[in-house]
């Protein structure tokens, strides 16, 4: 085995996979890091309406705060169902360009004959790793465009390793 080239294809998937999602948040920034999750107002329903303020009142105060309570717990719920609804969807549009991307890089692993056998392993490699961790990470995003692609990839993965079937792992030095 020429370790060598094993190197040269794990420093590819090493670097092309991070670079990728990298340049998926670039690319598609919304909904990154502290923006990922819904967060709720400083002043959500229970501030407003504090349990202090709850007990002292009469009975009838305290329906009225419980029914206000309520009201803004519904409000709040909405509120977060839209964030998530949005978040999804832009999600199934980061993981199109995700899969788009490997696609490509797919496809020039494939068709472009003058690269060495450990640049096209190593960009073989990373397209599917990648592939596959977006899949995992955009998994809710239900995009049926994604779907496609990742369905075209796989077919593409088929092809790949039945015409590459004699040089995929025959990487002995030479003498």
């Amino acid at each position: 085995m020429n370790w060598t080239k094993l190197i040269y294809v794990l420093i590819i998937v090493l670097l092309y996979t991070p670079m990728v999602f990298l340049g998926a948040n670039v690319f598609f920034p919304k909904y990154t890091g502290a923006d990922s999750y819904y967060h709720y107002e400083y002043n959500d329903c229970y501030q407003k309406y504090p349990a202090s303020a709850f007990e002292k009142a009469s009975t009838q105060e305290q329906e009225q705060i419980a029914q206000k309570q309520a009201t803004c717990q519904k409000e709040q719920q909405q509120t977060q169902q839209t964030f998530e609804q949005a978040k999804q969807q832009y999600e199934g549009t980061k993981y199109i360009f995700v899969i788009a991307f490997n696609l490509i890089i797919l496809l020039i692993a494939l068709f472009l004959p003058k690269l060495q056998d450990s640049v096209t392993m190593g960009l073989f490699l990373s397209s599917i790793v990648t592939t596959f961790g977006a899949t995992i990470q955009y998994f809710n995003s239900k995009s049926k465009i994604g779907f496609i692609a990742l369905v075209i990839t796989f077919f593409l993965t088929l092809y790949f390793i039945n015409r590459k079937k004699d040089t995929f792992v025959d990487w002995k030095e030479k003498k």
